[in-house]
């Protein structure tokens, strides 16, 4: 085998252990500390092995500076017991080899002289890198040339040598960028998780105000010693408690779209999300206009989350007529090409064009008090049921909210 083709192939039996282990470090999510010591201890023994068993023409002719590289990595990660593992079983593999090992040895000493000051923070990991193949070529030049002269003439040795430089330096390069690249991703990685946890938090702030909302208005106006006020007020309490609950349960379990499809009346929804809404209604003193199909309308839907897409959607209407105004919403239902079409119009302040294309967004927001993932929740909710939802606005003019929804075939 010619030089050439050992160097290359040595290149190839390095680093191929080291990129499935950077692969591995990278696509992980749970690998901890205790786990990665021990794969990267078997990535070092798998190049060990592969280079001394397929990378090797005769024992003669194959550089010890491939194996060294091996030695610098375990320095880097702090492994010196892994280092002097190496260092002994290069010079025991070599004893019989050539006729003098001494200057092995001494390059291993200087090694671990130079890895305490790396330690002492005297020198810092490039230094380190250089030094050591700088000592490394030398001994094996003198070794080389010096005893086994026989095996090399002076232009070769001198290839090995400079190949040799150039191949460890870029095996540490690509071993270090790579460490770096990876916790560069693992650090994204966080920052993702953190920011859906914090989304996910200003989601069930947002969508527990509602239920609480309507639990504290029937409250206020229940008057325990009125029995038929008692018998029409505490279910609708208990049932948006129970909504509440289940909201609650959905977050915590970080499971934005944890649908319960059921066969459900579309109608019979908006008329709980009517009663339940009332209160809002009569305190803002909002002219209500209903339209709607008088007939039971079947959908495949979670009743649950479609009551806070539409109680989410009134609510902002309700929200958005200014208090000195008359206000009005207009419920219009009508049937379309196998779709069912809720049309929810108010005369608020409307919204432009610039609040319309960025309201998707979330935290995005136009109330001082608003958290900005109402809007962002309606879509999700809606679209994990293949049904759509449009605004159409005009400033001043007020806002017409257009929901379609899958008939139930």
């Amino acid at each position: 085998m010619n030089l050439f083709k050992i160097v290359f192939l040595d290149v190839i039996l390095l680093t191929f252990p080291l990129l499935l282990f950077l692969i591995y470090l990278a696509t992980n999510k749970n690998i901890n500390n205790k786990s990665k010591r021990v794969y990267f201890k078997l990535t070092l023994f798998s190049s060990f092995f592969l280079i001394y068993n397929y990378g090797i023409d005769s024992p003669i002719t194959v550089p010890v500076l491939a194996l060294n590289s091996i030695i610098i990595l375990c320095y880097l990660e702090d492994n010196y017991i892994l280092a002097n593992i190496f260092s002994i079983a290069i010079i025991l593999m070599y004893k019989n080899v050539f006729n003098n090992i001494l200057f092995l040895l001494i390059v291993y000493v200087l090694v671990a002289m130079l890895y305490i000051l790396k330690k002492i923070n005297r020198i810092n990991n490039v230094i380190f890198i250089e030094l050591f193949i700088i000592f490394s070529c030398l001994t094996f030049y003198i070794w080389i040339y010096v005893y086994n002269n026989m095996y090399y003439n002076s232009e070769m040795l001198m290839l090995v040598i400079i190949s040799y430089f150039f191949i460890t330096n870029i095996v540490c390069l690509m071993y270090e960028n790579g460490k770096s690249i990876i916790q560069t991703h693992l650090t994204f990685k966080e920052l993702q998780k953190e920011k859906q946890i914090r989304l996910s938090l200003f989601k069930i702030t947002h969508e527990i105000k509602n239920p609480i909302a309507v639990c504290k208005g029937y409250l206020d106006m229940l008057n325990t010693n009125n029995n038929n006020q008692v018998k029409r007020y505490i279910p609708i309490i208990k049932s948006e408690i129970e909504r509440l609950l289940t909201l609650l349960q959905d977050f915590l379990l970080i499971n934005k779209n944890n649908l319960d499809l059921d066969i459900m009346d579309f109608n019979m929804l908006i008329e709980d999300t009517l009663n339940k809404l009332n209160p809002l209604l009569n305190e803002n003193k909002i002219n209500l206009n209903l339209n709607i199909i008088d007939d039971e309308i079947y959908i495949n839907g979670d009743y649950n989350r479609l009551s806070q897409v539409l109680i989410n959607l009134i609510k902002n209407s309700i929200e958005a007529v200014p208090k000195e105004k008359n206000g009005e919403i207009n419920i219009i239902t009508k049937i379309k090409k196998n779709k069912y079409i809720i049309i929810i119009e108010d005369n608020g302040e409307g919204m432009t064009n610039e609040v319309l294309t960025k309201m998707k967004e979330p935290f995005f927001t136009t109330k001082k008090r608003g958290s900005g993932l109402g809007v962002p929740l309606i879509y999700e909710i809606v679209e994990a049921h293949n049904g759509k939802i449009e605004y159409e606005s005009e400033y001043g003019k007020g806002t017409k909210i257009i929901l379609e929804m899958p008939l139930y075939q």
